[in-house]
């Protein structure tokens, strides 16, 4: 699979295809390395955030600083492709992305205008974001969990966080061995439909 393959699948899981989802990790699980292995979590936790967690009180209290502050957003061709049926916009390019300023002119209060189209970059935030987890990412050695760094302000990301980290220790507890992806999924759907 292309790089444009992948990210594509994994925008698709991240906005709640299961399907997507398990057909990314099958695709990461095919090769041994400690960053596969990151990409496996980071796409689970934030997949749980994106679809499983009510984190609406959160992110109210917090007022959407991630859609506020820091660098334009990046977006891709694809994301560009699909705001652009939904909406006319003009986004400037550079090094082959186009990017999204911040503030964000799509957040209306807290909450973001074009959820259902919104940016690959945007769906990622905080857990599957390069940015956010740089340092992580060069640490972690492919034991156990990554320690997600999670920023001050992110009150959803640390409750996700918070919860998976217990939900997979429990799972580690049960089966004595840390678990599969699949497993953690299988419970966190299990979650969604309570």
């Amino acid at each position: 699979m292309n790089a444009d393959t992948i990210n594509l699948l994994t925008k698709k899981a991240l906005k709640g295809d299961v399907n997507s989802l398990k057909e990314v990790i099958k695709f990461l699980k095919g090769y041994n390395a400690p960053i596969a292995k990151f990409a496996i979590y980071s796409i689970i936790y934030q997949f749980a955030m994106n679809n499983i967690i009510d984190l609406a009180n959160e992110c109210k209290t917090c007022g959407g600083k991630c859609c506020k502050l820091g660098l334009p957003v990046p977006v891709y061709h694809y994301d560009y492709e699909e705001m652009q049926r939904h909406l006319r916009i003009k986004l400037e390019r550079k090094n082959g992305l186009y990017l999204l300023p911040r503030p964000c002119k799509f957040q209306k209060d807290w909450m973001c205008s074009i959820n259902s189209f919104k940016p690959y970059a945007c769906l990622s935030y905080p857990f599957a974001t390069e940015d956010e987890q740089i340092e992580v990412i060069k640490n972690y050695n492919g034991n156990g969990v990554p320690d997600f760094q999670v920023p001050e302000f992110c009150l959803a990301g640390a409750k996700v966080k918070k919860f998976l980290n217990s939900l997979i220790e429990n799972l580690k507890r049960e089966k004595r061995t840390e678990p599969d992806p699949e497993e953690i999924i299988d419970v966190l759907l299990k979650v969604k439909q309570q």
